[in-house]
């Protein structure tokens, strides 16, 4: 499988008995696929937070256009929930298989800062991407209120520093 960003190929990571494919020593970008779902969510939060800090390319960034494949099916384009240029966030998922393709390049830096200025702003990024973008989706219709819950799950099995925002 390739990267959706750099094409580089992707390797296969297990964590908890989760299978990743991540994007090792280029953009770091995480595919999960559909089948991967059901178990995250029976997982303590920031299990997987390894995959947070994997393996990135010095200065290697790619922001995707719309014509954009899906790195399983090879043929669907990915949909862009958001993006979100101040946090270096992406999420895009495939309508055909389902899995979601995620760049958290912007979490992994915060993961570089000193650790007392690191809670406060690991906190303050699930603030934006949890408390407002993945709310504005609850709010479209049923189907996209179902994928933002799989994203706030993916989201806390990648990060131990965030506690779960009062909604």
């Amino acid at each position: 499988m390739k990267c959706s960003a750099c094409e580089n190929e992707l390797q296969k990571i297990v964590v908890a008995g989760i299978t990743v494919h991540a994007c090792l020593g280029e953009c770091g970008g995480l595919w999960f696929d559909r089948f991967q779902f059901n178990k995250i969510k029976l997982l303590q939060p920031g299990i997987g937070k390894s995959l947070v800090t994997i393996e990135r390319a010095e200065g290697v960034k790619f922001y995707r256009g719309a014509e954009h494949p899906c790195p399983a099916c090879k043929t669907t384009l990915l949909y862009r929930h958001f993006f979100n240029a101040d946090w270096d966030t992406e999420i895009d998922q495939c309508s055909k298989c389902r899995g979601f393709w995620i760049d958290l390049a912007g979490l992994a830096k915060l993961q570089t800062l000193p650790a007392n200025q690191r809670k406060q702003a690991v906190e303050k990024y699930f603030n934006t991407i949890i408390n407002k973008k993945l709310v504005g989706m609850r709010f479209r219709h049923g189907d996209m209120a179902e994928q933002a819950l799989i994203l706030e799950q993916i989201f806390l099995f990648l990060c131990p520093d965030y506690n779960r925002p009062n909604r």
